[in-house]
């Protein structure tokens, strides 16, 4: 957490990743998607893939900070212009893309199992043209890369209203 506000430095767009570090989570999709993109990405969590995870990271702008805690993330989702859910594997429910939208941080998740579940509540709170935002289809590297091209590429009143979309969405479908 020490390294975390000298790395957030600036105004560059920010990409959070908050899970479990293993296989199945898909962070490598991620990293294959940052590729050539002009942004930085956190990566909260542990797990047994983290070695393979940081080695795959090389040459991207990314930092590693092991778990945080729920106080601690909820400030760095604020900070941050998009989470990624880019599970390979199916997800029961989307828990940690709802907290990013509940943060009023867009999440941009792998679409199937759980996840669509919640691009799909999303996508109904979204202006119509953003509606293509929240989900990508499972593994594709490219389409995650143009969704936070699209998403990062927001400015202003445009970007206001996609953080407050996703709150809404939240506090109408899902709750405690």
């Amino acid at each position: 957490a020490d390294r975390l506000a000298p790395f957030l430095a600036g105004d560059r767009a920010t990409v959070v990743y908050f899970g479990k570090l293993i296989e199945n989570k898909g962070v490598q999709v991620l990293f294959e998607a940052l590729r050539g993109m002009d942004a930085r990405a956190v990566i909260v969590g542990f797990g047994d893939y983290r070695s393979e995870l940081e080695r795959l990271a090389e040459g991207l702008d990314v930092l590693f900070t092991g778990p945080l805690e729920h106080r601690h993330l909820v400030h760095l989702l604020a900070l941050a212009d998009a989470a990624v859910v880019p599970s390979i594997f199916p997800e029961a429910f989307g828990m940690v893309a709802a907290e990013s939208a509940a943060a009023g941080c867009p999440p941009i998740v792998a679409n199937h199992s759980g996840l669509a579940e919640i691009a799909q509540g999303l996508e109904r709170h979204y202006p119509p043209e953003l509606r293509e935002l929240p989900s990508f289809p499972n593994g594709d590297a490219d389409v995650l890369r143009a969704r936070l091209q699209a998403q990062l590429g927001l400015q202003g009143a445009e970007r206001a209203a996609l953080r407050e979309a996703a709150r809404a969405a939240t506090v109408a479908l899902w709750s405690w």
